[in-house]
Parts: C-alpha cells; structure tokens; sequence
C-alpha cells in the first residue's frame, strides 16, 4: 500500500481540484462568467485553474503556461532529483534484500525459491525451525507452524551469524522505510507548484490599475431601508 502513496495523492489532489472547479454552486459559475469575460476581452489572459492544473501534473508546466518560463527548470531539477533519489534508495533496498538473502542461504541452509516475507522475519529469531515450531506450538499459534519439509528447513551454523543476519534484514528495512521522505518531496513539489502556478496567473491577468499588494476596507448599507452597514476587506498579494 505505501509504494501506491504517490499515484494516490497526486490523484486526490489533480480530482479534488478538478471537482472545485467544476462545482455547480452559483458563486462559481458567476466567477466562470466574469473569468470568460476577462479571457475574451483579454487574448493574454491565463487561466489560473489551468495554470494550477498543469503544475499538479508535471510541475513547472503551469508557470510556463503563464509565461514565467524561469520556473521550469527549477520545478522540474526538483522533480527529476526526488525521483531519482526515491529509485536510487529503492535499488539500494533490493540489494540489501538479495544480500541479507544470500547470507541466510549460505550461513543457515536455507533452500533455493521464492519464500513469504513472514520466513525472513521468523528465521532472524530462531536458530532452527524446531525451535520455531515448539515455541508457536507453547503460544498455541498453530497456524503459523512450519511443514518439516525440505522447503521451510532452516539451522543457522552459529548464534552469531543469525544475529548478524537479523542486523542485514533490520538495517535494509531501514533504508526502505526512508522513501516516505523522497514521496512527499515528490507530493510537495507538485503542491508547491500548483499554488505559485495559480499565484502568477492571477498576478498575469491583474490589470496595471489594481493594487498589486495592500489591503482595502470599504462600508455599504444592504439597501436604503435598512440600517446596517457591512464591512468589506480586501487584501491583494
């Protein structure tokens, strides 16, 4: 489940923020309407729910899309290293595995053939795999008992060379445990783009007379009957 972590994220991301866009609710079709107005009247207008978009699925498209052309290389340097520092540390596991593997076949008889995840683990705890057996049969797990065949023997040829096997296996699941930090640059990249993507859109598209940063406060009266006075604050970045 954990190697599926990156697709799943970005898909969650790409979908929540195609679902925002394409919301029934009445706000966003009047903004709809207001942004084709702009985009008609305007030929250098750039969305920035497309500029976002582009950056969610390859970062560093969307700021190209709006013409900050700086931004891609520097987007993409960033991708192209957390993904090759995420296949590197998954190379560098699968070597681990094979040597840890190797070790346990050379040093404790271990056959030949694909064995479950649960052997590798329980053979780092018992010498031999009577030992095994009696001590699941004491804690009456009878369903994790081993077939004395062949295929399941194991008798590691000293004490020591099974600790130093459990310290191979203990230290490669280490290194595989580090590739959260290498998928969530990844997920973080892609995030961080989207947002600057969506920023420099908007900031494309202002038009040289608003503010392009401060803040304004405004009152209005809901109508000429009434007595409240509402307060507007707006804030520009």
């Amino acid at each position: 489940m954990n190697r599926l972590f990156i697709p799943i994220l970005l898909l969650l991301l790409i979908a929540g923020f195609a679902n925002a866009q394409t919301s029934n609710n009445p706000e966003n079709s009047k903004q709809s309407a207001v942004l084709m107005q702009k985009s008609t009247a305007n030929p250098d207008y750039r969305s920035p729910g497309k500029a976002a978009l582009l950056s969610l699925i390859l970062p560093g498209t969307g700021e190209y899309y709006t013409g900050n052309h700086g931004y891609l290389s520097f987007f993409l340097t960033g991708e192209v290293l957390a993904w090759g520092a995420l296949l590197a540390n998954q190379y560098y596991f699968r070597h681990l595995v094979s040597e840890y593997k190797t070790f346990a076949r050379g040093h404790a008889g271990i056959s030949s053939g694909a064995k479950p995840d649960r052997f590798w683990t329980d053979i780092a705890k018992f010498d031999n795999i009577y030992d095994y057996n009696t001590q699941r049969e004491r804690e009456r797990l009878f369903d994790e008992l081993y077939d004395l065949n062949p295929e399941n023997m194991w008798q590691w040829d000293s004490h020591d060379n099974r600790l130093k096997y459990d310290a191979k296996r203990l230290h490669a699941n280490d290194v595989d445990n580090k590739r959260v930090y290498f998928q969530l640059a990844i997920v973080l990249n892609h995030l961080v783009s989207g947002i600057n993507a969506l920023r420099l859109a908007r900031k494309h598209n202002r038009s040289p007379e608003e503010p392009k940063t401060g803040f304004h406060i405004d009152a209005y009266r809901e109508n000429d009957w009434s007595h409240y006075v509402g307060v507007n604050f707006n804030i520009r970045f």
